[in-house]
């Protein structure tokens, strides 16, 4: 899929910051592939260079808007000093190879650092570059010492004469009173031993409710797809997958399996791939239209023959947009050849061309 890329020299000799643009993926886990034309050993690697390709996995890459950012260390500039362009392929995990360009390499000053690492494998990661060494903290001086504070005065000792009964000095009552009065004693000495004994002795048990557990955390577009690739489905089973993600409106997910399908040969799948990008159809959630792209999958399905695929194409090289500039004579021939397998809707389209 073509992006786009600049180089921009760092301040720091053998340093360079790699920009690609158009390319809907995240940055965890990118991979590079750096390619020249001359010599028989094409493909760069953290050694140097080999016959077959290899891929560089930069320990800092990140998204600021639109953009990808690539850091590159001496392993990559030293290695391209004098090379003018050089052929770039960006890889995704679990997914593949999502971007491919030609981008000129810039002239820039060489730390002359770069050297064999002794990694043979065919995904390398590439040396950090190293952040300047913290400042010295300064040291605080001793803390002064501070005399501990007196202890409180104690607390005044209660009084601890007795109180004086007040029913002492009261006369002495006998018949019915007393027994009223002894009965009220009663009732409350029993009133306030029942009190002591449920609410000291015997406490109810507390209710406790159980709080709800929390939700999950809902999963990413991305993480959703690359957990269902995980599991190798078939070319047809993406295409059916994917077009169950479309009906149930989550499009950022069908696109990545569409596209994923379409890479292996599936021709549905291009076709569907390719009306993201068309502009002569409504569009699909907030992806931007773009022509080139969808007359190349377009065309990809109709080299096969399918009569959809051949339709589809002619309509949009009538019409053009989107960068795409209208070619009134290749949509005839498309239409005509799907006109030819008695497609409707292509026979119509002919009907309306100029003469």
């Amino acid at each position: 899929m073509p992006v786009r890329a600049t180089i921009s020299p760092l301040p720091e000799p053998g340093h360079a910051l790699l920009r690609v643009s158009e390319l809907d993926a995240a940055p965890d886990g990118l991979t590079i592939s750096i390619q020249r034309q001359q010599g028989p050993d094409t493909h760069l690697a953290d050694d140097g260079w080999r016959r077959t390709e290899t891929w560089l996995m930069p320990d800092e890459v990140r998204r600021t808007g639109e953009v990808l950012e690539f850091h590159l260390g001496p392993e990559i500039c030293d290695r391209l000093a004098g090379i003018a362009t050089v052929r770039l392929r960006v890889r995704e995990p679990d997914i593949g190879v999502v971007g491919t360009t030609v981008v000129a390499w810039p002239a820039m000053l060489t730390s002359g650092a770069a050297g064999a690492s002794g990694s043979y494998d065919d995904t390398v990661r590439l040396r950090r570059r190293q952040p300047p060494p913290p400042p010295a903290e300064p040291e605080l001086p001793p803390p002064l010492e501070i005399a501990p504070e007196p202890p409180p005065p104690p607390p005044p000792r209660p009084d601890l004469r007795a109180a004086r009964d007040p029913l002492a000095d009261a006369p002495t009552r006998s018949g019915a009173t007393g027994w009223m009065i002894a009965a009220v004693l009663v009732l409350l000495a029993v009133g306030g031993g029942y009190y002591y004994w449920t609410n000291h002795l015997h406490p109810p048990e507390p209710v406790v409710v159980a709080a709800a557990p929390p939700p999950p955390p809902a999963k990413s577009v991305r993480e959703t797809v690359t957990e269902y690739l995980a599991t190798k489905p078939t070319p047809d089973a993406m295409l059916a997958r994917a077009r169950d993600f479309a009906k149930a409106g989550d499009m950022g997910a069908a696109f990545l399996v569409f596209r994923q399908a379409a890479e292996q040969g599936n021709v549905a799948a291009q076709v569907e791939l390719a009306s993201f990008y068309d502009p002569t159809l409504p569009a699909k959630a907030s992806f931007p239209h773009d022509g080139s792209q969808a007359a190349d999958w377009y065309e990809r399905a109709a080299l096969t023959g399918l009569a959809e695929a051949q339709r589809k194409l002619g309509l949009l090289l009538a019409k053009g947009g989107a960068g795409l500039t209208a070619d009134a004579a290749k949509a005839k021939v498309w239409l005509q050849q799907a006109a030819a397998q008695n497609d409707a809707d292509a026979k119509k389209a002919l009907d309306g061309l100029p003469k």
